[in-house]
């Protein structure tokens, strides 16, 4: 009859020095990569743990990876990985065991790590199954000691509820450890047996120093708990990612590193009214030990990230900002810093993306260039390492891209990754582009995590304790939905009192919304799921509040600026600040027919499509058509023509309004406004749509945006 040991693990309980991460793992949820996207090839688990005598084979090449791990084969790998003392044979009298498997029960036994059972027998050939496995790694680990672990961890898993009672601490443990992989149906699976290779991989933390890597990106002044209407749960919030820190620093107290990768205080009410204070002070308690410089950090003038820096109880970095007079770095910020975690020195360089030329105001970062990072990466990296730092590792502002069926990493991320080649970089962390990306890039793991603390990046690598190289890596994302971990009661009060400050201007109702408006291109569900394809509500509201308060013919802005939707009901302050909260301005000059057709012949980056939003043009265009040539009818609302049948209007000009960040010529691609001379100050663009709100509630109008045919895209009709 076989037995389980579901309940048992007081009779097993040895392994390792765990450090790793539940991050990769368990509030991960859609993606932990751990299979290298280049074709360098990195060593297995299997293989590290035999080439440093921690598994040996049968007489033979083959280490049967696939098979259910035994208590006698797992009792006798760990003996070997953590060097147990040799204990006197004489000290147990199990009367199942074989020879070879004496020594190492023995050894096991006298350090308190397992035992038997009441009959006399240890059951040596009986499998371990998954929640016994995390009772012996844990055990070993502490000392045999109950872990002191956040359980909320395993909310993640939909079996939960079947982990028993007295192995739910040590589970806890080893997930937030990262020795446990998730399973594609989200359950943990307790009694599911282990596998050779499994235990290998368990086998890791005890034979290496481990380094876990968290990573933020593009906060954007989002520290306030969010909310996930598709799970119907709460994400997000700074207080929540210091719980998940806190977690993983109880795991792992000594080797946990916590990096952003800019973008951190641009966006919202509550961080923007204090030029980004309430994030800095939140982020200094969580205890950041890096930050990057993304090309937001200029949106409230370079004195004030200057003076940010300055003030800030963290390293903000940027090793690729050149001062164009004198050819060198900037002397406001540092190109790296060094941390000691563990014994290992760890170097971290700051990046900024190149991109900060053309999605920044041109005034903020004129005489400032942003070089390509390849060259610095490796001309800081041959400096560190003479420097004596065993590893090296970016946090940038880089973006990212993955195909989700390849899992191939792209863009700026994976250019600097194969661009300074494996053995210059240990990890990179990037930002920029508000997706989730994890992998393995020219063996170098690499991480991006979306946006607003909606996830959270984990990179973790394992060290020689000898050399200090790195041997193993893996990348991937936690969620940071608030029942995975206990919220940070200190940071939680941090924000609070930041939210009391600005609550009033916050909760005034500025219109009523009569539908949910959003982001998303009216023909959304015709063209096939592209959300960059021309007008949307919301873009099509802002620019009539631009156009009527400018009282100009035309009014532009770009789809980038609209930073996120509005539901249905009272509309706030707070809310409309959540849409447009770059505090840019509007400017009115004058502008040729021919310099409106540029104009909106402009393509966005991510769809390929014109997208910029307007107002006072009715406009026809078929995306099947050559750039340049795109448009075939463009007049004003009123029929004045401005391109129809091949032909400008030459005959007059047009007054036009856009944004500051678009006037200079300089941003998102649309260089044609950077021809007009005559631009003019307007009013602040939030002033200005607040303002038309506040029309619309006066007249007892509710706020409806319908599409209107400003924009016809001839080849879907």
């Amino acid at each position: 009859m076989k037995k389980t040991f579901s309940t048992r693990l007081t009779a097993l309980a040895l392994v390792t020095v765990l450090t790793s991460s539940f991050a990769g793992q368990i509030a991960l949820a859609e993606t932990v990569s751990t299979t290298p996207v280049s074709s360098i090839k990195m060593k297995s688990d299997m293989r590290l743990a035999i080439d440093n005598g921690a598994v040996e084979g049968y007489g033979d090449t083959d280490y049967r990876g696939a098979n259910s791990a035994t208590r006698a084969e797992v009792v006798t790998m760990i003996n070997r990985a953590a060097k147990l003392n040799n204990a006197d044979l004489n000290t147990i009298a199990f009367t199942d065991l074989a020879n070879w498997q004496k020594q190492a029960v023995a050894n096991a036994v006298a350090a308190k790590l397992i035992r038997g059972f009441a009959d006399g027998t240890f059951h040596p050939n009986a499998p371990v199954t998954r929640q016994e496995l995390a009772e012996l790694i844990v055990k070993t680990v502490t000392g045999g000691q109950l872990p002191k672990v956040n359980e909320n961890v395993l909310n993640y898993f939909k079996d939960s509820s079947s982990i028993a009672k007295e192995s739910r601490p040590y589970v806890a443990y080893a997930v937030i450890s990262g020795i446990f992989t998730p399973t594609l149906d989200g359950n943990f699976n307790p009694t599911a047996e282990v596998t050779r290779d499994e235990v290998a991989k368990a086998l890791k933390p005890i034979l290496f120093k481990v380094v876990d890597i968290l990573t933020t990106n593009d906060i954007h002044g989002k520290i306030e708990v969010g909310f996930d209407k598709k799970r119907n749960q709460d994400q997000g919030g700074i207080e929540t990612l210091g719980g998940i820190v806190t977690d993983f620093r109880a795991v792992n107290p000594k080797g946990t590193v916590v990096v952003d990768g800019g973008d951190a205080w641009q966006g919202t009410l509550i961080s923007n009214t204090t030029n980004g204070q309430s994030v800095m002070d939140t982020m200094a308690q969580v205890q950041y030990d890096a930050a990057a410089i993304g090309n937001h950090e200029f949106d409230f003038g370079r004195d004030v990230l200057i003076n940010n820096i300055k003030n800030a109880k963290f390293p903000i970095l940027g090793a690729n900002i050149i001062d164009d007079k004198t050819g060198k770095r900037v002397d406001w910020t540092q190109p790296y810093v060094i941390i000691e975690k563990d014994g290992l020195k760890i170097g971290i360089i700051g990046l900024a993306t190149p991109q900060t030329t053309t999605t920044t105001k041109s005034t903020n970062i004129e005489g400032l260039s942003f070089v390509n990072p390849v060259p610095v990466a490796k001309e800081l990296s041959a400096e560190l390492r003479a420097k004596g730092v065993d590893i090296i590792m970016v946090t940038s502002h880089l973006p990212g891209e993955q195909n989700q069926k390849s899992q191939e990493i792209m863009s700026e991320l994976a250019d600097l990754a194969n661009g300074t080649g494996n053995g210059t970089l240990d990890a990179i962390v990037g930002g920029h582009s508000h997706l989730r990306v994890s992998g393995i890039v020219n063996g170098i793991p690499v991480v991006e995590a979306q946006s607003w603390l909606y996830a959270v990046g984990h990179i973790q690598l394992f060290v020689d304790k000898t050399t200090k190289k790195v041997v193993s890596s893996n990348a991937g994302l936690l969620e940071t939905y608030t029942n995975l971990t206990t919220a940070d009661a200190q940071i939680h009060q941090t924000v609070e009192d930041y939210k009391a400050k600005i609550s009033v201007k916050s909760s005034e109702v500025e219109a009523v919304v009569s539908e949910p408006l959003g982001r998303k291109s009216f023909r959304f569900a015709t063209n096939g799921g592209v959300e960059r394809d021309g007008v949307s509500q919301l873009g099509n509201s802002i620019t009539d509040a631009m156009r009527a308060t400018e009282k100009s013919d035309i009014a532009f802005t770009n789809i980038g600026g609209v930073r996120a939707d509005l539901d249905k009901g009272d509309l706030t302050y707070g809310k409309m600040f959540e849409v447009f909260p770059f505090g840019n301005y509007n400017v009115t000059g004058t502008m040729t027919a021919e310099q409106i057709k540029k104009a909106l012949e402009v393509t966005d980056k991510y769809s390929n499509l014109p997208a910029i939003q307007f107002s006072g043009l009715k406009v026809e265009w078929d995306s099947t058509k050559p750039l340049g040539e795109k448009y075939s009818k463009i007049t004003l609302v009123d029929g004045t023509p401005v391109y129809v049948d091949g032909k400008f209007n030459t005959s007059r000009t047009f007054k036009v309004t856009t944004n500051d960040f678009m006037a200079t010529g300089s941003g998102d691609g649309f260089t044609v406004f950077g021809e007009v001379k005559d631009w003019k100050d307007g009013a602040v663009m939030l002033d200005a749509w607040v303002s038309y709100a506040n029309s619309l509630k006066a007249a007892g109008k509710e706020l409806s945006v319908k599409d209107d045919g400003r924009d016809v895209r001839l080849d879907l009709k």
